[in-house]
């Protein structure tokens, strides 16, 4: 069991479950602001307990924007898919060939863009060579309060280009208690941009035969 994939697991359904219209985040840290506003009104004359709700406030913010800033997800790059210990040849995917992934990254509908993370999905390669993954937003509802937006159900789609991809990275990623073996795709959908797709596998066969398929149109980095 994973401690940080827990607290990124927490930090991203308190930003994507909401109520009223705002996400229980901003719910939680308005309880927190004021809770440290009253007790530096009513407790200046004690230090510790002013201090500590203050703390606990500024601390909770500092989660929520490390959350953010990791993409919600631990990703530890490793090295290639091993085959000295599974040289069986393995067959290439065929043309819309769907292999089942928990993905994460920014999906579209439309014209709608989410970041989603640790969605139940599918990556596939068309003819053309453009790599789609499909995901399915269900709803959820989270410490009996938070309810997932029912505008964000639904499929959403990550399309992304050969000429697109500027690095792919196999290691391990964990998002609440699992750590499963990973892809890290980096790409680039403008020229001013760079996005991550976190593709995060049970089956490592699986992993191998994508990470071959998008081996054919890309630059591949390892860690060192």
């Amino acid at each position: 069991m994973s401690l940080t994939g827990l607290v990124l697991q927490f930090a991203y359904r308190l930003q994507r479950h909401t109520r009223f219209g705002w996400p229980l985040a901003r719910w939680l840290g308005l309880l927190l602001f004021v809770g440290a506003g009253w007790a530096l009104f009513r407790w200046w004359h004690f230090a510790w307990q002013s201090a500590l709700l203050v703390g606990l406030f500024l601390a909770y913010l500092l989660l929520l924007a490390w959350a953010a800033r990791a993409g919600y997800v631990h990703f530890v790059p490793g090295s290639h898919p091993d085959r000295a210990s599974d040289p069986e040849e393995l067959p290439p995917l065929r043309p819309e060939e769907p292999v089942l992934v928990r993905a994460s990254g920014w999906f579209t509908v439309m014209d709608q863009e989410r970041y989603f993370v640790d969605v139940e999905a599918a990556i596939e390669t068309v003819a053309t060579r453009e790599h789609i993954v499909m995901g399915r937003i269900l709803p959820t509802r989270f410490l009996l309060l938070g309810r997932w937006p029912p505008s964000d159900t639904g499929w959403w789609y990550i399309f992304f280009q050969p000429a697109t991809i500027q690095e792919i990275h196999s290691g391990r990623l964990t998002f609440g208690a699992r750590t499963r073996p990973a892809l890290r795709v980096l790409y680039a959908p403008d020229a001013d941009s760079r996005r991550p797709i976190y593709l995060a596998f049970e089956d490592p066969t699986a992993l191998r035969r994508v990470w071959d398929d998008l081996h054919l149109d890309a630059p591949v980095s390892a860690a060192p």
